[in-house]
């Protein structure tokens, strides 16, 4: 039974962004626009900041636990 359900829940959670509409209306279909678009709104800025700092903490810690660091392997 809780097999079934979480299928379901899935299954309608994988569903809901398709019902959202985070820019309602008509836009141009040009690239121009789709750049000026990513670049001056605040949500994609701040998305684009988070990765970022995200990919910068993953190649830190990929760089600090190298596993042919000698030194690593001793701790």
């Amino acid at each position: 039974m809780k097999a079934i359900r979480r299928t379901v829940l899935t299954a309608a959670a994988s569903l809901l962004p398709a019902t959202a509409m985070a820019h309602p209306g008509s836009h141009p279909e040009d690239l121009s626009w789709s750049l000026l678009h990513a670049f001056t709104q605040p949500d994609h800025l701040l998305t684009m900041a988070l990765v970022v700092v995200w990919a910068a903490m993953v190649a830190g810690v990929a760089y600090w636990f190298k596993p042919w660091r000698v030194d690593s392997w001793s701790r």
